[in-house]
């Protein structure tokens, strides 16, 4: 590229870089060969040079994050990243397969360094292809997720088991859990909250695994509201499910919470707009973000034979609204 615009590999290093140095005709001539050439920049090499400046993070299309809205704790992540100089590369793929192969592209490309991986799965391949890469996983899911790896680990286990227990309070005696996919550690967490807070066996406890859409949350509160011995009270693995959940005993002409009570696993604006508002845990959109950039610093600090960074996450107090009542009898 120096030879065909006759100047300095000096010259062209600062004409690429937008460096001073070089006259606006020369910089406009370099620029012009190499666009002749087919010229790009290297990521890697770019990445030797400056170090990484992203986190990766790879969602699977219509996921959560661990229950919240992605775009929501993507924000509040970025705004702990910021005095790190580092951003977060999101990037929305279309299942596991792909995030997998996106990072092994990050890691042929030094791109980022550190990658989050939300939603783990029981035998995540993402986790051995991160590190397989050169990158530094930081799992996110319930308490235990990922052994010897970084992560944030979310306490779904006790925050289901005080679901259960408020509403034993109310004399619920059926209860369902509509679930996230079998394969999500969280909705493994979940259930054994349930169970074990009512180990008692005087309430019974009925869980239907979904794919996770508002669709299949749909489809599975309509079967469990017109089965014989139907549930008086159901609890729902986010706030859209939930909110199908409100419309399908509508249509089945049930009265909430007269006839069953709705319980959400995540609050968000829809919850407490809705009617009647829905009884809910707390959205773990701030707090999340906020234990996410702990775990990426602390893993980016960390020595080499240092503990991996675990970061525990309570999820805080059920706010008990218009749509969970005491079972009618």
């Amino acid at each position: 590229m120096a030879r065909a615009a006759g100047v300095s590999t000096a010259v062209v290093s600062y004409a690429l870089n937008d460096r001073r140095g070089v006259s606006v005709a020369t910089r406009e001539r370099v620029l012009r060969v190499a666009d002749e050439l087919g010229w790009r920049p290297n990521p890697a090499a770019r990445s030797m040079r400056a170090g990484a400046q992203a986190v990766g993070l790879a969602v699977v299309a219509g996921e959560t994050l661990h229950g919240a809205p992605v775009l929501d704790v993507v924000a509040a992540f970025q705004r702990e990243l910021v005095p790190r100089g580092l951003g977060v590369d999101l990037r929305v793929v279309a299942d596991v397969a792909a995030a997998a192969e996106l990072y092994r592209r990050w890691g042929a490309e030094r791109r980022c360094e550190v990658v989050v991986v939300p939603e783990v799965r029981e035998d995540d391949v993402r986790l051995r292809i991160a590190v397989d890469a050169g990158l530094r996983p930081v799992a996110v899911g319930p308490t235990g997720v990922a052994p010897g790896l970084a992560a944030v680990e979310v306490d779904d286990e006790d925050a289901y088991a005080r679901v259960a227990r408020y509403l034993v309070s109310l004399g619920h005696e059926r209860i369902a859990a509509v679930a996230d996919p079998l394969d999500r550690m969280r909705t493994a967490a979940c259930e054994r909250g349930l169970r074990a807070a009512l180990s008692d066996g005087t309430v019974t406890l009925e869980i239907v695994p979904t794919d996770g859409s508002v669709e299949g949350a749909a489809a599975a509160t309509r079967r469990l509201l017109t089965q014989g011995l139907r549930p008086t009270a159901i609890v729902l693995a986010t706030d859209v499910m939930a909110l199908a959940a409100l419309d399908v005993a509508r249509r089945t002409g049930l009265v909430v919470p007269w006839d069953v009570s709705v319980v959400a696993g995540a609050d968000s604006v829809l919850c407490r707009l809705a009617t009647p508002a829905l009884t809910s845990l707390p959205s773990l959109a701030g707090d999340l973000g906020e234990a996410l950039a702990r775990a990426v610093t602390g893993t980016l600090d960390a020595a080499d034979d240092t503990p991996p960074v675990r970061v525990p996450l309570t999820i805080g107090a059920l706010a008990v609204r218009g749509s969970t009542a005491p079972q009618a009898h």
